[in-house]
């Protein structure tokens, strides 16, 4: 008959489980024991069926987790019970002893009950399926008493309360019992490191029960390269589902170290489980484990995958902005002296309009008369100080010459020429002589000067700080129809300072807009530029060049930048984009990440990047981008 051991120190506790489980009597024997040698002793000496042990976590003389050591870990069920468990303590015992349930005190006599019935039947189930198995051999089937049919319940699933190294000890003392007795000594093999079980892409015609040893499982990634998977232990198979399903091997597995393993054709395998039925439960089991553990370490693989390709996208995105801020640390100087040289222009014509306005308001300028054709002149002279162009030098000294008879004064004749009156009868008003009707008028066309350059500086300051701005902000995640002309024409604004001694050729033709990410786009024109200048030094000429064209009944265009440095050579036109590689010359900083940048943000646009020699011996990069891109990348 079964009987179950019940240990703890407390002898009221004691005496209250036993009173609690006194309705079992039936079916199993209670043992008690106070002490853990006590209780040692009574697991060495009863010659009753030991079928669970319920200890106590803390005993007089020791702990649950020493008296579970002592035990059979592969059957006895083991329930350890406390009124506050001790975590770190618990932890132990379930390592070293292989707990099976944890009670915790008060407990409902219910619930007690409950659990000692399914350790019972899982005692039970354990102890028969492993007695069959061990005890069976070829042509000498087991015979079940009556007590202990084969039912229903010796199914694949009843195999799910051994641990995963139970069960593969099980079929492995299993298989080595049916070859022993087939006296097929000559399948248990051992190797030394470095052995090939099977290859990657060729047949396999084996399985391979790992008993000793390790395997290393290897596999080829998409550029050819072997590459590490997973180490399979004793216990493990190696080989199955090529084994099972005859394709070719996905793997290479290769031995790490001196490895034992029982290697079973499909024949030799297929006449055990003739013989031996009870084999096809647990083995199907282990499989059926081994397959769940590489598909359970696939996804966490998969995850991990995911994880990386999620950082390396925010490390993307730090790099990117990396790029731009040495673009624009580069840029900084250039632009603070553009914005300063408008700036001081604004502020020296606001001082010196603030001194005329009291000449040009003057009671000097009223006339009796309501019509007056010197104030005509005046407000004449004012518009034209605000729209037109000035002379060439030349064409001043000229026409200065042709007048300076009739004014007697070369300077008067100078600024009547510079305000376009050297063809005009100046009226004489109000007492005024030729000379201060002169002094007023260019006093008028100054203003008028002073407003025009004073708009036009401050445009020129609007339009580098929006340039500025656009190019340091970020892509709305929605993609935009533009119009890619803006985009070169606001990338060489602000290149404006370091493109002063270069000559600016544009071959534009009229382009639809396409739809894109512009802010990403400005950044490839940026970057290539900037290369441009660094390789063309102080002095070259770049030429910007649009077209579009229709490939396929697709239609896309076509953006060219050339420059007349000196080029790039053939040996390494390959290597311009990888990243970390910089084209910079000897005393340009350069992080390597420009044209890497330029040619993912081109990819994901789903366009193209090349490069050729220039015309005039540099380098021309030709970037082609698809003018209607339904599946441009959403996000850059």
């Amino acid at each position: 008959m079964l009987a179950m051991l019940c240990v703890d120190s407390d002898t009221d506790q004691l005496d209250k489980l036993t009173q609690d489980l006194a309705e079992l009597n039936h079916r199993i024997t209670i043992l008690q024991a106070t002490s853990q040698q006590q209780a040692l002793a009574l697991l060495a000496n009863t010659s009753n069926e030991i079928a669970i042990i319920i200890s106590a976590q803390i005993l007089n003389d020791g702990n649950a987790s020493t008296l579970f050591s002592h035990s059979d870990p592969d059957l006895i069920r083991k329930i350890i019970y406390g009124k506050i468990p001790n975590v770190e303590q618990l932890i132990t015992c379930i390592n070293q002893g292989d707990i099976d349930y944890v009670l915790t005190s008060p407990y409902e006599k219910s619930q007690l009950i409950s659990t000692i019935k399914q350790q019972i039947h899982e005692y039970i189930t354990q102890a028969r399926l492993q007695q069959k198995l061990q005890a069976s051999i070829p042509d000498n089937k087991v015979t079940q008493s009556p007590n202990s049919p084969v039912t229903s319940q010796d199914t694949l699933l009843d195999f799910s309360l051994y641990s995963d190294q139970k069960l593969s000890q099980l079929v492995i003392n299993s298989l080595n019992k049916i070859l022993e007795e087939k006296h097929l000594l000559g399948v248990k093999l051992h190797y030394s490191a470095d052995h090939v079980l099977t290859r990657e892409g060729e047949r396999n015609y084996f399985l391979w029960f790992i008993t000793k040893g390790k395997v290393l499982l290897k596999k080829r990634n998409a550029h050819g390269i072997t590459q590490s998977m997973t180490t399979m232990e004793a216990g493990s198979i190696v080989g199955g589902m090529s084994f099972l399903t005859t394709e070719t091997a996905f793997s290479t597995a290769i031995t790490l170290t001196n490895t034992e393993v029982i290697k079973v054709d499909n024949h030799l395998f297929s006449k055990i489980l003739q013989s031996n039925s009870d084999l096809l439960s647990p083995f199907t089991n282990l499989l059926l484990r081994n397959f769940n553990r590489r598909l359970q370490h696939s996804i966490s693989t998969e995850l991990a995958l995911q994880e990386s390709l999620k950082s390396l996208d925010i490390a993307y995105q730090q790099l990117l902005d990396s790029e731009k801020m040495v673009v624009l640390g580069e840029l900084v100087s250039g632009v603070a002296h553009e914005l300063n040289n408008p700036v001081a222009a604004i502020l020296r014509g606001s001082e010196t309009l603030i001194s005329l306005m009291p000449h040009l308001f003057s009671d000097n300028l009223q006339s009796d008369n309501k019509s007056s054709p010197f104030l005509d002149l005046a407000q004449d002279t004012l518009h034209n100080g605000l729209s037109i162009s000035a002379l060439s030098t030349a064409e001043v000294r000229k026409r200065t010459r042709a007048i300076q008879d009739q004014v007697n004064d070369k300077n008067l004749a100078k600024k009547l020429v510079n305000m376009q009156l050297d063809q005009q009868q100046i009226p004489l008003e109000n007492g005024r002589d030729l000379n201060e009707s002169i002094q007023l008028l260019d006093k008028f066309h100054q203003a008028g000067t002073i407003l025009r350059n004073s708009n036009a500086c401050a445009n020129r300051i609007a339009s580098l700080v929006k340039s500025l701005k656009h190019y340091a902000g970020h892509d709305s995640k929605e993609v935009s129809m533009i119009d890619v002309h803006e985009g070169l024409e606001e990338t060489l604004v602000i290149f404006e300072s370091r493109l002063k001694n270069y000559n600016i050729v544009k071959n534009y033709q009229e382009l639809p807009h396409i739809e894109c990410h512009p802010i990403a786009l400005e950044q490839v024109w940026t970057n290539i530029i900037a290369n441009a200048i660094d390789a063309m030094g102080e002095f070259g000429a770049l030429t910007l060049s649009t077209t579009h064209f229709t490939e396929q009944d697709f239609p896309y265009i076509e953006i060219s930048i050339e420059d007349n440095g000196p080029g790039i050579p053939d040996s390494i036109k390959a290597k311009v984009f990888e990243l970390n590689y910089t084209t910079k010359r000897e005393g340009n900083f350069g992080l390597g990440i420009g044209l890497n940048i330029s040619s993912q943000i081109i990819k994901r646009h789903r366009g193209n990047i090349t490069i050729k020699d220039g015309s005039q011996g540099g380098a021309k990069f030709i970037i082609t981008l698809p003018i209607k891109n339904s599946v441009t990348e959403r996000k850059l």
